[in-house]
């Protein structure tokens, strides 16, 4: 009796389901590769979170140089830049104040000028408003 309860425990401990080693390594691997798939991805994302929050900052100060040029008096409109920081970075806001034609006749209004608001180096963020003297009352269009 004593000698088949022996072999059936040593064939219970050979039918014990589990894994081996080269399994475990396998699926090591597979989780590290995925892991670093989803950090990658992560990264990224975190990243083009920080840059689109460096562009907002960035076009609310566009914004309020304009309204600023909008509230001068109209003969104190001239060009000029300022240097902000934004996030450790410095950018330079450019404002250029040109004649424009407003009538389409291939000469510039003298009572109306184009302002356009943009930062040096980033081509797609500007803001442009023209400007109109009416009777010494500044307005805009």
């Amino acid at each position: 009796m004593c000698l088949i309860m022996n072999w059936k425990k040593k064939n219970l401990l050979k039918s014990v389901g589990g894994f081996t080693l080269v399994e475990v390594l396998l699926a090591t691997v597979l989780l590290a590769l995925m892991a670093g798939g989803f950090a990658t991805l992560y990264s990224s994302g975190l990243n083009s979170l920080v840059s689109q929050k460096d562009r907002v900052v960035l076009n609310s100060q566009l914004s309020s140089r304009m309204e600023e040029l909008q509230s001068r008096e109209y003969s104190n409109l001239t060009d000029g830049s300022e240097v902000i920081t934004v996030e450790g970075e410095s950018y330079t806001i450019n404002w250029i104040i040109a004649p424009v034609d407003l009538d389409g006749d291939a000469a510039t209004d003298t009572g109306a000028v184009q302002v356009t608001v943009s930062i040096a180096g980033i081509s797609d963020l500007s803001l442009t408003n023209i400007i109109v003297n009416t009777s010494g009352q500044v307005g805009k269009i």
